[in-house]
């Protein structure tokens, strides 16, 4: 990743604007509040939802941005649907505690925030992982970053972060962490910079151990098994600058129908051409190496207005395209698929705003129904308003 690059992902993280809305249903078609409004969607990107146990509760957590470092939204699931919510209501690390020789600076924004709620001696533990920078010289944003967590009795706040990283390679960085919880264990997935070579970038897995209370035994770098690289993924690659990697970034492995699949997102996350690409994992997760689907193209990305204003123009050609997402936003990554109380399945994902300029994207977080049809390595994706 180049020093450019880290710059701005850094400068981003803190300038997204905050702003305020209201409590209303899902809208059923579009129009004034349909999916080209970005008035109640989540105002923070790489929103993650959790539910707040035994309730119809939910809260989204977001990367850092100007006044919050770990900003929240709730939202509730009522009548087969989820209600949109475009507030911040608050800041969940506001009041966070650090102890002697925090592995992290403790002023770095906190990127990609996956929290995971675990009952322990008749509590529940609100464990919180996310991604910071290391102590050091180099500015917050070209600063090696790692993975780390923290654990609080209540999600909106009294956090308590651990001395150590839970994963810090020795070479490259660590970033965009993801929980995975199924029966047969808890997994982190995520960008791994250690196998970085010629600018391939890769993604992984680990299972996790929690071996005493509000505690995660670290991870050393044989605990993280390789899911994919994008060395043949073109769209990964299309016009990226050659002081750049090749990214791919932001994991999030569901099982459906006791089959693992793989989000991710590639290319340039300030680019229109960011995109969301899924792959099949197979019955096991880390067992198993992941294997793009749809020819190997975006599967879900922006679709290029040739007759629009300039900064709507740009995008992944025809052939690196399947599908798009309600109101065509521009550069849609960090899709994170996640179960209602009904059973049925929604996702999250974030994207450039409409009114950012090419040079200086501003991004937002969205929601809407995921339909998966058929199973295996063909099965089909689609979300819908």
């Amino acid at each position: 990743m180049s020093g450019r690059l880290r710059r701005a992902i850094a400068a981003t993280a803190v300038a997204v604007a905050c702003g305020a809305g209201l409590l209303t249903a899902v809208p059923s078609a579009a129009g004034a509040t349909g999916p080209r409004d970005e008035s109640l969607d989540f105002r923070f990107p790489a929103a993650d939802p959790m539910r707040v146990p035994g309730t119809n509760t939910f809260v989204a957590f977001g990367a850092s941005m100007r006044g919050n470092k770990l900003p929240y939204t709730r939202f509730a699931f009522s009548g087969g649907t989820f209600q949109r919510r475009g507030a911040v209501d608050g800041d969940a690390w506001s009041d966070v505690r650090f102890p002697d020789g925090y592995w992290a600076r403790p002023s770095s924004p906190l990127w990609t925030p996956a929290m995971y709620p675990r009952r322990e001696d008749g509590r529940i533990v609100y464990y919180l992982f996310y991604s910071a920078a290391v102590p050091g010289p180099e500015p917050a944003g070209q600063a090696k970053h790692c993975i780390g967590y923290a654990t609080s009795l209540r999600y909106t706040g009294g956090f308590v972060a651990n001395a150590h990283p839970l994963f810090c390679p020795e070479r490259g960085w660590a970033i965009d962490g993801d929980i995975s919880r199924r029966r047969d264990g808890v997994f982190l997935t995520l960008r791994n910079g250690a196998w970085t070579r010629n600018r391939v970038t890769a993604l992984g897995a680990a299972r996790l151990e929690f071996d005493r209370p509000r505690h995660v035994r670290r991870l050393g770098e044989s605990d993280v098994k390789k899911l994919i690289d994008n060395a043949d993924l073109e769209w990964t690659h299309h016009q990226s600058p050659p002081d750049d990697v090749l990214t791919i970034e932001n994991p999030n492995a569901v099982r459906i129908g006791g089959e693992w699949y793989l989000f991710y997102s590639g290319n340039n996350w300030y680019a229109n051409r960011y995109a969301t690409g899924v792959a099949y994992c197979g019955t096991a997760l880390i067992d198993n190496r992941c294997t793009p689907m749809y020819e190997q193209r975006a599967y879900f990305s922006y679709r290029p207005d040739p007759d629009g204003e300039p900064r709507f123009r740009p995008g992944l050609p025809d052939r690196f395209r399947k599908k798009g997402l309600p109101g065509n936003k521009r550069g849609p990554g960090a899709f994170n698929a996640f179960q209602a109380p009904d059973g049925s399945w929604w996702a999250t994902w974030n994207y450039i705003t409409d009114a950012s300029p090419l040079d200086d994207p501003a991004r937002r977080s969205r929601l809407g129904r995921l339909t998966v049809t058929g199973s295996g390595p063909t099965a089909e994706f689609s979300v819908t308003w």
